[in-house]
């Protein structure tokens, strides 16, 4: 009897050194996968919405040789030297955030429709993915107020790490108040395009505020177990080390699950969403655009995805630029409508 107490005892303990390996593990998978530099990559530091450039071999949106063929394309048609840019900060008034960002207006006050572009994981907004489309939208005429999201940018740095959108949701949501007490601009005529892990902060901004008017989104996050599972083994870890990851990230009071993207989805109501998607992505893949689409069928929501044939990750904007333009400017142009 007395073994057996010892065995079971034995076991106990030998469960929970396991668990504890287990979760110091999940820990440094959380604080390296979620890392994001504070401040402006010097690849992307020249940038501004006047002139911008793809970054160098290795620095650009996804992984290996396929984004060399883009290393010093010609993106000069795309620049705006000539639309009036004001630099900002917009102090969160719940926080201690104080957001950067470029206020771009090229039809204030006569026109008060206005995008707020939100950029991805470990960028900012000099970076040309959300330059880009910024420029496009602008220059049909769209105000725009291109952000740095929280740890990124100009913006205040709080940890060093993103937070799978719940607290960049936050950020967007305060851009859009600004808007409104600061520029008078109604929110039934404020849209967002986020990039990437933009689009993730977007759709979860759209549960936390049902007056944002409408949601652009370039390779957005749907599932997040599955994409988080990807962005794990994308980061050089085994997959399974997610779940380690999440439970690390809850001890340390975050829970990266708190809004998920289905939540926004769910919480849209009449307001339209577009879905902007490369079926080659290799960072987020092209089944979250699946099934945020096939989601919406179940709930009604009102989705139109924009597919980009053998695309990686944000490349539809390199390879077919007038066509990701007209999916903007229509989208937004009937979102916005007076």
């Amino acid at each position: 009897m007395r073994t057996v107490r010892l065995l079971l005892k034995t076991g106990i303990v030998l469960a929970l050194l396991a668990g504890l390996g287990m979760l110091g593990v999940g820990d440094y998978v959380y604080r390296t996968g979620t890392a994001v530099f504070c401040g402006i990559h010097p690849y992307h530091a020249g940038n501004t919405p006047a002139h911008f450039e793809t970054p160098g071999a290795g620095q650009g949106p996804f992984k290996g040789v396929g984004w060399d063929r883009w290393v010093g394309h010609d993106l000069s048609s795309w620049w705006i030297p000539d639309l009036p840019v004001e630099t900002v900060r917009i102090l969160d008034p719940q926080r201690s955030v104080t957001i950067s960002g470029w206020w771009i207006t090229p039809t204030f006050p006569d026109s008060k429709a206005t995008i707020i572009v939100a950029h991805g994981i470990n960028s900012s907004r000099h970076n040309f993915d959300t330059l880009m489309p910024a420029a496009m939208l602008a220059r049909a005429g769209f105000n725009i107020l291109l952000i740095d999201l929280r740890d990124q940018g100009e913006t205040t740095c709080e940890d060093s790490r993103h937070s799978a959108g719940q607290d960049e949701s936050d950020d967007i949501v305060t851009a859009a108040y600004w808007l409104k007490s600061a520029k008078a601009v109604p929110l039934s005529q404020v849209g967002v395009h986020g990039v990437s892990g933009g689009a993730l902060a977007a759709l979860i901004a759209a549960a936390k505020n049902p007056e944002i008017a409408a949601f652009s989104l370039e390779a957005p996050v749907f599932d997040f177990n599955k994409a988080a599972t990807h962005e794990v083994e994308y980061q050089g870890f085994p997959g399974f080390l997610w779940r380690a990851a999440y439970w690390a990230a809850r001890v340390r009071g975050k829970d990266l699950m708190a809004v998920t993207p289905a939540d926004g989805l769910a919480r849209l109501g009449e307001r339209p969403v577009q879905v902007l998607h490369g079926t080659a992505d290799s960072r987020v893949a092209y089944h979250n655009a699946i099934d945020l689409v096939a989601s919406a069928e179940t709930t009604g929501a009102k989705v139109v995805l924009h597919t980009f044939e053998q695309a990686d990750h944000t490349e539809g904007l390199l390879l077919e630029p007038r066509r990701y333009e007209t999916a903007l400017i229509d989208f937004f142009s009937g979102a916005l409508a007076n």
